[in-house]
């Protein structure tokens, strides 16, 4: 077909701008994700079907075999789907389906923290220092190489997020690791105790790419976390995109020596220590801050697409510095965690505001998804706000 369908694969805000850029070129989405995903709503997205845990895998895999239109790219939007599609490429395959272009043992090494930072290190990029704990004496091990307070991560995200809403367990004391570590041991997940990064939320870039076949990168865009939610170790609820050299080259220079093809973002934090920039992960997909990246001048989705249904690549004539995407609920809380610590004022808050937003829902021309987000916009907010430990600055409050 020489306009093949869309297949989006999980995802929130960042499957809808991918429909929303697709659309832009004609092509029809169809979506597959949590039921309270924005893109249902989207005059982009011709149909969508929703699919929740447990084993969500193993539900979307059934769909795409059974009930998925042929012939479609599957672009997908998160962790689980991703796995799902390197690992089943050729089955997929095999009914039609076109995956986005991918190494797929590399991409399995990044869905692991512990294989991206010894990627890192191998390629003379920054990275902090970890010890993965397994058993009891691993966590012994920790105790004596890192310092607290310390991050205690999940080797694999998307597993982890089934148990917590937060990125990491912020451990102060030898009792909260300890605490920690048995929850999480229980659960049987795989971490890794960190050394935290010290600085501010602004010192967290990320560097996007897409390389393709031959090894070229077709696009190289940076981008500037301005705050997250949860402080330290969250979401970015307000970013900013400008060229960072030192962080191109790291990024590029950990994308070259992982061998990585298709899509690539690398976050980095820069260490005020040593001035170097160290790596925090790697997605090898679209990112919560895609509609950054479209607004910007660079569309991976469109890019992606193309590249996996062999239709001729978009051209990009770079990327526009000083555009702003901003999540005013989730920075709203953001600003009131900096607050109690002094980190930032009232009239410091709105002056960073002053500028021309962009925002990852609300669009003049597809209304629909964020007036269906405004009717849940009051229970939204009374949930973040009891919620707890995630309503807090704390994401290890829950283990002291």
């Amino acid at each position: 077909m020489a306009n093949p369908p869309a297949v989006l694969l999980g995802g929130i805000t960042n499957a809808l701008s991918v429909a929303r850029g697709l659309g832009t070129i004609g092509v029809k989405s169809h979506a597959v994700g949590p039921p309270n995903s924005p893109v249902s709503a989207s005059r982009h997205c011709a149909s969508f079907t929703a699919i929740s845990e447990p084993d969500v895998q193993r539900k979307t895999f059934d769909w795409l075999l059974d009930s998925a239109p042929r012939g479609a790219v599957l672009l997908p939007c998160d962790d689980d789907s991703l796995e799902l599609v390197v690992q089943r490429r050729r089955e997929l395959v095999d009914v039609g389906h076109m995956p986005i272009y991918a190494n797929d043992d590399v991409v399995g090494s990044l869905l692991d923290k512990e294989r991206t930072y010894d990627i890192a290190r191998s390629c003379n990029v920054g990275a902090p220092r970890t010890v993965t704990l397994r058993s009891a004496s691993d966590l012994e091990h920790a105790l004596r190489e890192i310092s607290l307070p310390s991050a205690l991560k999940p080797l694999h995200i998307h597993e982890f997020a089934r148990h917590f809403r937060r990125k990491v367990i912020l451990v102060r004391s030898e009792s909260e690791l300890r605490a920690a570590f048995k929850r999480t041991n229980e659960l049987d997940l795989a971490m890794l105790l960190t050394e935290i990064i010290p600085g501010p939320e602004d010192r967290y870039w990320s560097y996007y790419t897409y390389v393709d076949s031959s090894g070229r990168c077709l696009v190289e865009f940076t981008k500037q976390k301005i705050r997250q939610y949860p402080i330290g170790f969250g979401g970015a609820t307000y970013h900013v995109t400008q060229w960072n050299p030192q962080i191109a080259e790291a990024g590029k220079r950990f994308v070259e020596g992982a061998e990585i093809r298709g899509m690539a973002c690398v976050e980095f934090k820069i260490d005020p220590r040593d001035g170097e920039p160290k790596i925090m992960e790697c997605n090898a997909r679209v990112t919560a801050a895609n509609e950054l990246v479209r607004a910007a001048g660079i569309d991976l989705g469109i890019i992606a697409y193309q590249d996996a249904a062999d239709l001729p690549i978009s051209p990009f004539a770079g990327f526009r510095d000083g555009v702003r995407l901003w999540y005013p609920l989730q920075d709203w809380l953001a600003f009131r965690g900096l607050r109690r610590t002094g980190e930032i004022t009232f009239p410091g808050w709105l002056g960073s505001l002053a500028h021309r937003q962009r925002f990852p829902v609300f669009s003049a021309t597809d209304p629909l998804p964020a007036a269906r987000g405004l009717l849940r916009f009051p229970g939204r907010v009374i949930a973040k706000s009891r919620r707890a430990p995630e309503a807090s600055s704390d994401p290890g409050a829950e283990f002291s």
